[in-house]
């Protein structure tokens, strides 16, 4: 077992926390950006507020589209997830939004970038000042905006329930610089995987058969017919499924593919230097994600050992990404190239890929990856496998 480092009081949180909870994300984030110079730990705070700024986008975006968020990446914890689309919700509602959140991952990487690598540097802010504004009012309203409720379990780690009122400090340095930039990859990879099936043709497709549903719906209705399904239910399920399904029939566009690719390589080479980073600071001041020699500020636990294992993961997503593995096709001990599929993909229609001959022309003799590495990861963490694997991305 890791020797621990003497464990440091909480600094007090820098003013920037305090402006984010008076003011909200935007305002702050657009005096940093009219700002010439920036010094590091304002950098950080300027990339760490375009990221925060782009989920709110698109939390605000998630709650326009109600049950067709399941055709976006998922972000956080928005209620009137059964709900059908606004009126407001139009067939590229998805392009869009994933072009802008891309934008938004490019904007925050570029103020992270060099970050890690440059002068030491800390950031403190009590994360209880951080809120989004999702109905556009530009005032903070109780409970439902609060960031730690609904990012927690997918940007941020469950912690223990903090006293009322105590503050919930976590002080941001180098090498979350550099997990921060691996964040803005995994997300960016996601973004760009959607894109490349084209989804607007299908959720055409779909918005014009489910209003056709809606009205035949509401004439039965108002001729005193029974219906056996209410439309607007219907759609948190079957709907977006639909759309979906029909995306993955189409040629994805290869630029896109390669692009994704690119971006969760590059968020493995992030997050294997925010470890290498994290394991060599001497202090234990408020840690965001501990080495085995830190504590968690917000008193979650992370188990010794979770950098080398998680590492071990990394090197796994790594090589299925470059072809130096495969993974096995379900039915027989054959491998399939993920790395040429996304060099040059091929539709994956369900069917096909299910009996296997949407696959066939990637199954390969490489080595199939083995499931050592993501075993011992998920023994190590037990039941908390996945949000430990969206926290440490």
């Amino acid at each position: 077992m890791t020797a621990k480092i003497a464990r440091s009081e909480a600094p007090a949180a820098d003013p920037i926390s305090a402006q984010i909870g008076a003011e909200g994300i935007a305002p702050v984030l657009a005096d940093l950006q009219s700002r010439d110079a920036l010094a590091p730990k304002d950098r950080f705070a300027l990339g760490g507020l375009e990221f925060l700024a782009s989920l709110e986008a698109t939390m605000r975006w998630q709650m326009e589209a109600g049950a067709a968020r399941l055709l976006m990446p998922f972000i956080g914890n928005v209620p009137g997830g059964r709900d059908a689309p606004r009126e407001t919700f139009t067939a590229d509602a998805v392009t869009r939004q994933s072009e802008a959140l891309i934008a938004g991952m490019n904007r925050a990487k570029t103020a992270l970038d060099g970050l890690a690598d440059g002068a030491e540097f800390g950031l403190a802010i009590n994360l209880n000042d951080l809120w989004f504004d999702l109905n556009g009012n530009g005032a903070r309203d109780d409970g439902g905006e609060d960031a730690v409720t609904l990012l927690r379990g997918a940007f941020m780690p469950r912690s223990p329930e903090a006293a009322p009122g105590a503050s919930r400090i976590v002080r941001f340095d180098n090498a979350d610089a550099a997990w921060l930039s691996a964040y803005t990859h995994l997300i960016s990879g996601v973004g760009e995987l959607t894109l490349a099936f084209d989804p607007e043709p299908a959720i055409a497709r779909v918005m014009d058969t489910y209003a056709k549903l809606v009205e035949a719906r509401d004439r039965a209705t108002g001729t005193g017919q029974v219906t056996s399904m209410d439309g607007m239910m219907m759609f948190s399920f079957i709907d977006p499924a639909a759309a979906v399904l029909d995306m993955l029939h189409q040629q994805p566009d290869p630029t896109r593919t390669r692009a994704a690719r690119d971006h969760w390589l590059a968020m493995i080479a992030q997050n294997r230097q925010f470890w290498e980073l994290a394991e060599a600071e001497t202090d234990n001041q408020a840690e965001w994600i501990p080495s085995d020699a830190q504590d968690q500020a917000l008193g979650v636990e992370f188990p010794d050992g979770l950098g080398e294992t998680w590492r071990g993961v990394l090197s796994d997503g790594e090589a299925l990404l470059t072809s130096e593995k495969s993974f096995p096709f379900w039915r027989v001990p054959v491998g399939v190239d993920l790395g040429a599929w996304l060099e040059n993909p091929a539709p994956l229609p369900l069917t096909g890929v299910v009996q296997g001959w949407a696959l066939d022309p990637y199954f390969t003799d490489t080595p199939m990856l083995t499931p050592e590495n993501w075993t011992r990861f998920s023994r190590l963490v037990g039941r908390r496998t996945g949000m430990m694997m969206f926290t440490l991305n």
